[in-house]
């Protein structure tokens, strides 16, 4: 029996979390398609890698950005596009560097690029492809496109920094927001059977309504939903949510900070993460040993 109340109190931690952790995805969803955070990162990227000019007037990465290719990529009014495939740039590349030359080839449209390696940065750059490519106009996208992925993935890396700094900036609001403790949580659970049983009810739940949620392409528009039906389904369950008081002396503090700490970084970790581990501790949960009826006893009877 312990180790069915274990798993319960786990259980009841886990779907906290993964309620909390739902909303906070969302949440964070919502801000980066509101910021265009995507789009903007790969405008830094692209800045660096395609600053120079393309000829006497015209900037190269201009040019680029109205290149019919790259312009089919966005979304309608919204800008530039967030993401663009490697062949998709290496061919937007090829077709301006020829474009420049009367000869048609690329290493005399690449030769007919105003200045040099030092004032033009990607005359440079396309002048070492080139070298290594020749005319060939199939092996000079190949490595356009590789430049292109390098160039991407330390876009990649800014960009999850960014959003691993919002996420734990709301992670944090929504915790501290509602006093999340997890210590506590975990005292509730195991001091209260009804409230564990309710919380790996509520799991079971929110785990079916999840799965049938996962296709929802309009889940931006619910995020601030998100929140409340997590402090409603807490507060239902017997939680006490919210500042009511504040801890008295250093120990309590202390436990009220880690608790706090513990579910920021567990909220943090985001609703998908602790979905995969709830769907599974549940079927575990489903396949052990029943619980025993109340009011029965395990010992045998007397005669």
């Amino acid at each position: 029996m312990f180790g069915l109340e274990t798993l319960d109190i786990l259980i009841g931690m886990m779907t906290v979390y993964f309620m909390f952790g739902i909303a906070c995805t969302a949440i964070v969803e919502a801000i980066s398609a509101w910021t265009r955070i995507r789009s903007q990162n790969l405008d830094v990227a692209l800045n660096e890698f395609l600053s120079g000019d393309l000829s006497q007037n015209q900037q190269f990465i201009t040019q680029f950005f109205e290149h019919p290719l790259i312009q089919s990529l966005s979304k309608g009014n919204q800008g530039r596009p967030s993401y663009i495939p490697p062949d998709i740039f290496a061919q937007v590349v090829e077709a301006l560097v020829v474009s420049k030359s009367a000869m048609a080839t690329l290493s005399a449209g690449v030769n007919a690029m105003p200045g040099n390696a030092k004032n033009n940065r990607i005359k440079g750059i396309l002048e070492t492809v080139v070298a290594q490519t020749g005319n060939n106009a199939a092996t000079f996208r190949n490595a356009v496109a590789k430049q292109f992925d390098a160039v991407m993935d330390r876009a990649s890396g800014w960009y999850k920094r960014k959003m691993q700094t919002i996420t734990l900036i709301v992670a944090t609001v929504l915790v501290l927001g509602g006093n999340i403790d997890s210590l506590n949580l975990a005292t509730v659970l195991a001091s209260n059977p009804d409230v564990r049983e309710k919380m790996v009810a509520i799991a079971q739940q929110e785990v079916n309504e999840a799965k049938n949620q996962a296709q929802d392409k309009e889940r931006i528009a619910i995020a601030k939903g998100k929140y409340n039906h997590a402090i409603d389904v807490m507060q239902s369950a017997g939680f006490e949510l919210g500042w009511k008081g504040w801890p008295q002396g250093v120990a309590e503090w202390l436990a009220k900070v880690v608790g706090l700490l513990v579910t920021i970084f567990a909220v943090s970790l985001g609703g998908p993460f602790w979905f995969d581990i709830l769907q599974r501790v549940m079927q575990v949960r489903s396949t052990g040993p029943k619980p025993a009826a109340p009011g029965k006893s395990d010992s045998p009877k007397s005669k």
